[in-house]
């Protein structure tokens, strides 16, 4: 009876011992499906970041890429003959500042483009314009402004809108305007919008003169070259 006992619990044990192992190696089989399943979906889940992060980058660079052209066809058409001339000016400015070519281009041509129809001839726009493109990054480097910003403010005070340049410290009022034109030997009553643009130019750069040639003198600065 005891032997009958002691054999069944034997079995009893074997049979115990024999789940276990059964029920381990089963446990054992479905950890490595599982982990074999989280493999694949970090690897579908980098494939699809690497291919996101491939196709962002060739759209910013389809972007980039039209958006120059598109500047550089507006600099081609406002410059005229004098385009590949301007051009040269225009990369050597860059390079010279630290700041992109499509940059100095745009700014080149969109002074252009104002001031022309205002009645400056060609040249004298011309002029103008690499002296604004100039003096606009050196302003946005000595008051730590976004270049873009400090050109619109500009362009916009050569067409009338003075206030624009009281952040500047530069007072572009009427009463300014007419006493910078009598100093230039006119009639504040008998200009035209030409000469009213190059006496409002004429102010902002005498009221900027601590601020031209910031960029050289700072060209080493995070700032200055985080812009480029």
């Amino acid at each position: 009876m005891a032997l009958n006992a002691g054999t069944a619990y034997m079995e009893l044990q074997l049979r115990g011992r024999k789940q276990v192992t059964s029920e381990l190696k089963g446990m054992n089989a479905r950890l490595k499906r599982f982990g074999s399943t989280i493999k694949s979906i970090a690897a579908a889940l980098g494939t699809a970041f690497v291919i996101k992060k491939t196709g962002d980058f060739l759209a910013h660079a389809i972007k980039r890429g039209s958006d120059m052209q598109e500047t550089m066809n507006k600099f081609n058409v406002v410059f005229g003959k004098s385009s590949e001339e301007m051009k040269k000016f225009s990369d050597e400015l860059a390079v010279g500042f630290g700041r992109s070519k499509e940059q100095v281009a745009g700014f080149l041509s969109s002074s252009q483009d104002l001031l022309v129809p205002m009645g400056l001839n060609a040249t004298a726009a011309t002029d103008m314009s690499k002296g604004m493109t100039t003096l606009a990054m050196d302003l946005a480097s000595f008051n730590n402004m976004a270049d873009a910003d400090v050109m619109r403010d500009m362009q916009a005070a050569l067409t009338g809108s003075g206030e624009v340049m009281k952040k500047y410290g530069v007072i572009v009022s009427e009463a300014a305007v007419k006493q910078e034109l009598l100093g230039m030997g006119l009639d504040p009553a008998n200009v035209n919008d030409a000469q009213k643009a190059m006496a409002r130019y004429n102010i902002i750069l005498d009221g900027t003169t601590s601020a031209q040639g910031d960029v050289a003198r700072s060209s080493e600065s995070f700032a200055n070259q985080a812009k480029s």
